[in-house]
């Protein structure tokens, strides 16, 4: 009889399909990231990583003491950070984020002033951690209902509030381990921005170029988390090459439009709004959230669109560089309305054809033709 029974969510029976399970391979997919952002910015990578996901699993385990109003070891039991979701959002929000920061003057600097300990960027991730966990995710009822992604809204908070004392992070030398701040590919004007060389395009794919955030710099480890969540099937891998895709081709047009010298200088101009910048990250490991995207194939093509969309105008006509955030906070926003208006087909869903019309019956001779309304209304009387 057991094999009889109906479950309301099949999909949850398997034992690898568990949340926990589910974050835990979000980890793993995200290790290469954290392992290029410490080889090539150092070790204040991993201070600030531990850091963040202390705060979060300390504000989500603090919140649901307090929520159940039971401080015990049962409370602790049952409280809901066990399931690592909290550790993905601190591990994502310190990849979004520079390693150092100019915020407090707390930092512990060198005899050239050079940064050796930035307590400032520790402060920081401190305060990100629980914005995102507590405000974003918990007040609007925990994993599964937040309204947008924890770790990008806690970074566009901590940009917005502190953006000035944040330092890029630049690579020291040409396959160099140590990190000073420098100026981004998108943070330059548009007409001073060097060409894609050899070496430029070689640095945006290893990871040796000046970025805004530490994750976003290297695309063999954005690809390598991207093809462990694949073979895992924890993401659908069309979702972030079509938010890609499209950014290229917008890339192109408005590069077009602005007046590119040469075929050379327009592909160059948007490989690179590509290569650089967050959006590659944002597309695998932010866009790709199960509860702040579209649920279908189609709505997914369109939030794919629109992010790409959002993120190419306002790196080029907004005031930001880095559009990537924005586009998908109000991406995010706007998901469910995606949804309600491109519906998901219910599972075994058949259109129903339409009946064929019957042709009209041979009449009895000497008897005229009622028209139907008659016929129905002397049925009705009879």
């Amino acid at each position: 009889m057991d094999n009889l029974t109906v479950s309301s969510s099949p999909h949850l029976t398997e034992r690898r399909n568990t949340t926990r399970l589910v974050m835990l391979d979000a980890l793993i997919a995200l290790f290469p990231c954290v392992f290029a952002a410490t080889l090539f910015y150092g070790y204040q990578v991993i201070l600030n990583l531990a850091v963040c996901c202390a705060a979060c699993l300390g504000a989500e385990l603090l919140y649901d003491l307090i929520r159940a109003k039971s401080f015990g070891r049962e409370g602790v039991r049952q409280s809901t950070c066990w399931d690592l979701s909290c550790l993905v959002t601190g591990v994502i929000l310190t990849l979004n984020l520079p390693a150092y920061a100019e915020i407090w003057g707390l930092n512990l600097k060198d005899a050239a002033g050079g940064i050796l300990l930035s307590f400032d960027a520790l402060l920081a991730v401190l305060v990100g951690g629980a914005f995102a966990v507590v405000l974003v995710k918990k007040l609007f009822g925990g994993i599964g209902r937040n309204f947008a992604n924890p770790a990008v809204t806690a970074r566009i908070f901590l940009m917005l509030c502190f953006s000035a004392g944040f330092v890029v992070s630049s690579t020291w030398a040409d396959f160099g381990l140590f990190a000073k701040s420098g100026a981004t590919w998108l943070g330059t004007d548009a007409g001073a921005r060097p060409g894609l060389s050899g070496k430029l395009f070689l640095s945006m794919i290893l990871g040796n170029v000046s970025t805004m955030s530490v994750g976003e710099t290297s695309l063999i480890a954005i690809g390598l988390g991207l093809l462990y969540l694949t073979v895992r099937k924890r993401i659908d891998p069309r979702y972030p090459l079509m938010t890609v895709g499209c950014a290229f081709l917008f890339s192109l047009l408005f590069a077009g439009i602005d007046g590119a010298d040469n075929a050379s200088a327009l592909f160059g101009d948007a490989l690179a709004q590509v290569l650089s910048g967050g959006l590659l990250f944002m597309a695998v490991f932010m866009a790709t959230d199960f509860s702040t995207s579209p649920n279908t194939l189609v709505g997914n093509a369109v939030f794919s669109g629109g992010l790409a969309l959002l993120t190419v105008l306002i790196r080029r006509y907004g005031l930001y560089p880095e559009g990537a955030s924005f586009a998908l906070l109000l991406m995010n926003i706007l998901a469910p309305l995606i949804d309600r208006y491109i519906v998901p087909r219910p599972f075994g869903y058949v259109k129903a054809k339409r009946p064929a019309q019957k042709k009209d019956a041979p009449q009895a001779p000497g008897k005229p033709d009622i028209p139907d309304k008659t016929k129905k209304r002397e049925e009705g009387k009879a």
